[in-house]
């Protein structure tokens, strides 16, 4: 049977490091699909226009994909690529993952003008800006004396607010992911990866999704040498661990599934056998509890072992961590800078604050 010629269409976010995900993308498909065109469909998210605000406050990171997904399901483009934490954990009706490309770096990056090398180094007090209440539960978990303020915008705008504002700067520093650094060719601020024991990643942190219709077998077919059986594993792993405890993007829920090294048994049958350790943890917004969930097994088993995770976690409360929605504030007022004025209501706050 003839092969199609049909040009692949893709369609991302018009932010910097979605068009660098898309183009990574692209070329990859144009090694494999030479004589296959490679067009681009980019458009601006709702996500995108609400910098302003917490995601949690207009629904979540949702707001980030679902705009590029009706290019795709309306049949206008073949392919969405997306950072996969951005996706929720259920599977949008009508599409399916048709890849996940290997895995980047899944830590999180420490950002700061001051030199500061690790959370450690941070002043007492120093306010954190981040709209993650994963990073900032487990910043406050470290640090309690730490203060979190609302900070939104893609990578660069998240730098300038920090390292740009000639000192005049309402925050002492914020996290970024590693692998977006990385990917947007900004290597000179990797200088200080934060270790996974101390904030891990969100679920499917560094990978990409590579999207299609279901129905759409051609686009598929082509999409299906990208795909990392590591890292696809990996991260069906890490989106079951957040659907089964009920979460959403903006849950306090950290979780990392990677592949692991046993020494070798004596059995001959599967003593090379491939292992995965599986770690979860769910915390309270203010950091102050903590359920963690540490194990390994063969790959075979990971799936039997995210249904024991859940339930454990479950049986644990982990459910009652998860029912007060967690809503990051302002930076606080003692951190305005001095030719501001704060609000009435805009007094010093430790940590985040909760509305049920």
């Amino acid at each position: 049977m003839r092969r199609s010629r049909k040009p692949i269409v893709i369609a991302a976010r018009r932010s910097p490091l979605a068009r660098a995900q898309a183009e990574m993308i692209g070329r990859a498909l144009n090694k494999l699909h030479p004589k296959i065109e490679v067009q681009y469909k980019w458009i601006e998210s709702e996500g995108d226009q609400a910098v302003d605000q917490s995601l949690a406050d207009r629904g979540g990171k949702g707001l980030f994909t679902k705009d590029v997904e009706r290019l795709v399901l309306a049949g206008e483009a073949d392919l969405a690529i997306h950072s996969l934490k951005d996706l929720p954990a259920a599977d949008t009706s009508g599409l399916v993952l048709a890849a996940v490309p290997k895995r980047a770096d899944v830590r999180d990056c420490l950002i700061t003008p001051n030199g500061a090398q690790a959370i450690g180094d941070l002043p007492q007090g120093a306010v954190i800006g981040t709209s993650s209440p994963r990073r900032a539960s487990q910043l406050l978990k470290l640090r309690p004396d730490l203060r979190i303020g609302l900070m939104r915008g893609n990578v660069q705008t998240r730098l300038d607010k920090v390292l740009g504002a000639a000192g005049n700067s309402p925050y002492d520093a914020t996290l970024l992911a590693m692998a977006g650094l990385i990917r947007l060719g900004l290597k000179e601020h990797l200088q200080s990866p934060i270790p996974v024991e101390q904030v891990m990643p969100s679920a499917c942190q560094g990978a990409l999704a590579i999207q299609c219709r279901a129905n759409d077998h051609v686009t598929l077919t082509r999409c299906l040498p990208l795909n990392n059986a590591e890292a696809s594993t990996a991260v069906h792993a890490e989106r079951q661990i957040v659907s089964g405890l009920g979460g959403d993007c903006h849950s306090p829920i950290a979780v990392l599934a990677e592949q692991s090294k046993q020494p070798p048994t004596p059995a001959k049958r599967n003593a090379d056998a491939h292992w995965f350790r599986l770690r979860v943890r769910v915390l309270s917004a203010d950091g102050t509890q903590c359920l963690e969930v540490d194990d390994q097994v063969k790959t075979k088993d990971l799936r039997r072992l995210v249904k024991q995770t859940v339930k454990d976690l479950l049986a644990r409360g982990a459910k009652d961590l998860l029912k007060t929605g967690c809503e990051i504030g302002p930076p606080p007022a003692a951190a305005v800078k001095p030719t501001e004025q704060a609000q009435p209501d805009s007094a010093p706050i430790s940590g985040v604050q909760t509305t049920a």
